[in-house]
């Protein structure tokens, strides 16, 4: 049967699947996942230890995601054929590896220096399923973790949200993945561009201004900006995608009323924003495991997990700033390989 058929589905193919309310329909299910205690509650729930190295010599290293995501939908139940009935509930059980050989792009011909792949497992009988190219996966996911956490921690303070503005402070892969993300799924009347290497922001501006028609807002504003703090400025929600490790962001340049996705990967998770803003903004995070071992350093208010919020076991604040400290998860990987094999095996089943 196809159902049963192994596959292994590369960039290109993962492209032609993408729809970025059903990607943030499932992260939102792998935020609930990792903060629901009980397995009969009805909600997903999840299984994921913590992420394991592999130093191979002094070339490279090896890194292992593996989690089960229990109880979740593919499809929101407005996607459904029958949009009266419940979306239907299935598992995930993934691992995802991914390899760190820093040579790489020197070779001849030159390879990736980060590479990785989505092992996806049958969750009745552990046979393998597939493989999905990760690279686009992870950007993919990323973005959509920061597009929830907004929805879910200052999107509902906001009256008007048809005037946002919206500031990528870095504008490499991870600041494009988050750009065109938040362009299709909400509107902003600007979306501020900043990059070190202003070509960067030039290339993105060129990219996100071909996207416009077909986003939340076909008339977007998009421009580029010399320094961050003039690229900070006005904005209502704030993206920083960078490897700094020294602050870029300060408090003087924000709004009163701000949320920042800081995603940046720096000698610490929490480099690129100024010691001032964390003094006084709320801090959500993605899981608390993850936290404790990565965020040990951060001098700040950590009001909870973004899944908390949705299950209203914590309260958002009604104004100031917030920030979501996203660190990435195995389920994450999991809820996202899943929808992207079962989009493909209906796809697959349809032309049979």
């Amino acid at each position: 049967m196809a159902s049963h058929r192994f596959v292994h589905l590369v960039e290109s193919e993962l492209i032609q699947l993408t729809n970025w309310k059903e990607i943030n329909h499932v992260l939102e299910q792998a935020f609930v996942s990792v903060s629901n205690k009980d397995k009969s509650s009805g909600q997903p729930y999840s299984s994921q230890p913590a992420r394991s190295f592999v130093h191979v010599g002094d070339a490279g290293a090896l890194l292992c995601m593996p989690a089960f995501l229990g109880n979740i939908s593919v499809k929101s139940d407005s996607s459904q054929s029958n949009p009266a009935g419940p979306a239907a509930r299935t598992s995930s059980l993934a691992c995802k590896l991914i390899t760190s050989f820093r040579d790489n792009p020197a070779r001849n011909p030159p390879l990736p220096d980060i590479i990785g792949n989505i092992f996806l497992f049958d969750e009745t009988t552990g046979q393998l399923q597939a493989t999905l190219e990760a690279n686009y996966l992870t950007g993919l996911r990323t973005a959509a973790a920061s597009i929830v956490a907004t929805e879910q921690v200052f999107l509902p303070r906001i009256a008007d949200k048809s005037k946002l503005v919206l500031g990528i402070i870095g504008t490499g892969v991870q600041g494009e993945f988050h750009a065109m993300g938040f362009m299709k799924t909400h509107k902003f009347v600007q979306v501020k561009l900043w990059n070190r290497t202003k070509a960067r922001s030039e290339q993105l501006k060129t990219k996100l201004t071909q996207l416009a028609p077909n986003s939340c807002n076909p008339d977007v504003n998009i421009t580029v900006h010399d320094s961050p703090e003039e690229c900070c400025t006005n904005c209502d929600i704030i993206v920083t995608a960078t490897s700094s490790s020294v602050p870029l962001v300060f408090k003087r340049f924000l709004k009163q009323n701000v949320h920042i996705n800081a995603i940046g990967a720096g000698l610490q998770h929490h480099t690129e924003l100024a010691q001032d803003i964390y003094d006084e903004c709320s801090v959500f995070i993605d899981y608390w495991n993850g936290a404790k071992a990565e965020l040990a350093t951060l001098k700040s208010t950590i009001v909870g997990e973004v899944g908390e919020v949705v299950l209203k076991q914590k309260v958002v604040p009604s104004s100031g700033i917030t920030v979501f400290q996203s660190l990435g998860m195995a389920v994450e990987d999991a809820a996202i390989g899943k929808l992207f094999y079962s989009k493909y095996m209906e796809q697959l089943n349809k032309g049979h």
